[in-house]
């Protein structure tokens, strides 16, 4: 197996110590560490990575631009990690992410270290518990469907992710042409609700337009909505627009038929149920596939279930086949 060369951009402080010290423990060599405030792609193509890790705060984020031409190289792995996230990582969330990377740079599906004394009891018991909810749901299933086909006249594609999401959120939106016909909402959860921040970081990485939603707001096709906490979708005259809810959003306003539900890495389990709902009326329901995926517990309840998981590719083509541009 080869040794990945990676070369970390990085502000000095704890995320930095912390990130130099999982590629170590993944087995990378660390060709180097540099401040992207202070350093230039020149001296990033100098030392010849295979990949780059990106850790990201508000200093860090604001000097990425002039790294954008280096970055794009097809030949070169971006990962990129959060900061705040990063400094207070440790135990077995470090292992994890350690093993993530690894993956990652690696390509294989060796992604969690034995989680501690988890016996395979529980496992199983989930696995009933998901199957006799699947079952309790099925019954009012269809005149649900009636009933939202008639209420909204057309429906978007959900993104959901939480930790580890943010590269395959960037990878997916990366690969939607700029006229893709249905607006895009993102709930990703993330620590410290810096929902301004992911905006910015998730405008570099797609052609289509992308905005923080606000209640009120209408949907636009072609438009990605970073989807704060305390929104959900409603239906009016007008269309979809967004709106206040006071908990986690359901989605119910989006026609199924006409709608995608993708679950991530670390996306929430809640929306398992209304994931199988959507694919039951027709619409489109996909987990990410276990290989590179930092948290697939979403993603397994969906396949247990009888859904489908896929890696990042067959995603983005099912994507465009559904709704070409």
């Amino acid at each position: 197996m080869s040794v990945r060369r990676v070369l970390v951009l990085a502000r000095a402080g704890a995320a930095r110590d912390r990130a130099e010290a999982a590629l170590r423990q993944a087995g990378a060599d660390v060709a180097a560490v540099l401040d992207p405030a202070a350093a230039d792609p020149e001296q990033v193509r100098a030392h010849a990575p295979d990949a780059v890790l990106v850790v990201l705060d508000p200093v860090a984020e604001a000097a990425l631009e002039k790294f954008d031409a280096v970055l794009a190289d097809p030949g070169l792995l971006v990962l990129f990690d959060d900061a705040e996230v990063a400094a207070r990582r440790d135990g077995w969330e470090a292992a994890r992410w350690s093993r993530h990377l690894a993956a990652k740079l690696q390509g294989h599906h060796d992604v969690l270290p034995a989680p501690p004394a988890r016996a395979a009891g529980p496992d199983f018991a989930q696995e009933m518990q998901a199957l006799t909810l699947e079952m309790a749901s099925m019954p009012p299933v269809a005149p649900a469907v009636a009933a939202s086909a008639h209420a909204a006249p057309e429906g978007a594609v959900v993104v959901a992710a939480g930790i580890g999401g943010p590269d395959a959120v960037r990878q997916l939106l990366g690969d939607l042409p700029d006229a893709f016909p249905r607006a895009v909402l993102l709930r990703q959860r993330i620590e410290g609700g810096q929902y301004d921040r992911l905006v910015r970081q998730m405008q570099r990485a797609t052609p289509l337009p992308v905005m923080l939603a606000q209640a009120g707001e209408p949907l636009r096709r072609g438009h990605v909505y970073v989807m704060p906490d305390g929104l959900d979708v409603a239906q009016a005259p007008a269309g979809l627009h967004f709106v206040e809810t006071g908990g986690e959003p359901g989605f119910a306003a989006l026609r199924p038929a006409d709608s995608a539900m993708l679950l991530l890495s670390g996306a929430p389990t809640a929306l398992v149920d209304v994931a199988l709902a959507m694919r039951l009326a027709g619409g489109l329901a996909l987990g990410q596939a276990e290989e590179h995926c930092f948290d697939p517990t979403a993603s397994r309840a969906l396949v247990a279930r009888g859904g489908e998981a896929q890696g990042l590719a067959g995603i983005s083509r099912q994507l465009l086949q559904r709704w070409s541009a």
